[in-house]
């Protein structure tokens, strides 16, 4: 038994459950299973974590080195035109769009050079910076709430790699809802921890960085968190990458079909 199973259980980050199931321990950081949602999450207390002792530019170098670098750069461009092209199937028209979590910035970029009206949130200074100082976009360095923006003002609002990084993913949630006009949408895309590709690694599975990550979803859990905070589920896939790529080969279809993928893709409009 670890120190962190003689103390009252937090309750589940999606559903409020205090009923867990052992997952793993990882690095130092208890792992448990929601019995009632199927999230898998640190239940070790994170009152002391600092974002700004994690998101650093060690992190970001790290993490993020492959961007850095004219190819890496392409890449990040190309993969962010994809992700546009069917975002503009259910806002045809663009309008405003939001990031959380816009890292360099290279998405919002993109979505600007298509006619998108583009606003963004980062919490790691040196990414913001980047975003602000080099590529002229409007991001503001701090949490979505830190940044005050006006409720019902965005056509569509994007968190890449992002929910797996909140302690209070339903708060987050209700905010991007309120942000979002009636009918807008939400995309985005986290590890889903019951993939098979993170079954077949393991404990060595790539997204299992604590603090850094910590709530780890799956398609139910995914759905749960939608349904709580007043959203209608879309479609929901996989996020692969160079998409376009695989798909000028003609392989995209099987390597979803076949499940290669240890990340979901999810589309989702406000209610």
């Amino acid at each position: 038994m670890t120190e962190n199973e003689n103390l009252p259980k937090t309750p589940c980050r999606v559903c409020g459950s205090t009923q867990y199931r052992r997952f793993k321990r990882i690095k130092g950081y208890d792992l448990e299973r929601c019995a009632d949602c199927s999230l898998v999450q640190i239940t070790n207390d994170l009152s002391n974590l600092r974002l700004d002792e994690i998101y650093t530019q060690e992190f970001h170098d790290e993490i993020y080195s492959w961007q850095h670098q004219e190819a890496g750069k392409k890449i990040a461009y190309d993969k962010s035109n994809y992700r546009l092209d069917e975002i503009e199937r259910y806002v045809p028209d663009r309008g405003r769009l939001f990031e959380i979590g816009c890292s360099f910035g290279f998405f919002m970029d993109a979505a600007r050079s298509r006619g998108w009206q583009t606003t963004g949130v980062e919490v790691g200074e040196y990414a913001a910076k980047y975003a602000i100082q080099t590529l002229g976009l409007e991001v503001t360095h701090g949490t979505t709430a830190a940044a005050n923006l006006p409720a019902d003002s965005f056509d569509a609002v994007a968190m890449w790699d992002v929910l797996e990084h909140l302690d209070e993913p339903l708060g987050e949630m209700q905010l991007v809802h309120s942000l979002l006009k009636k009918g807008g949408l939400l995309v985005l895309n986290t590890p889903d921890v019951d993939a098979y590709m993170r079954r077949l690694q393991g404990s060595l599975w790539r997204c299992f960085i604590p603090p850094a990550h910590i709530a780890y979803f799956n398609t139910k859990s995914a759905e749960r968190l939608l349904e709580r905070t007043g959203f209608r589920l879309l479609e929901r896939t996989f996020a692969l990458p160079r998409e376009r790529l695989l798909q000028k080969l003609k392989l995209l279809d099987l390597f979803k079909t076949l499940g290669l993928s240890d990340k979901m893709l999810v589309f989702a409009e406000r209610l």
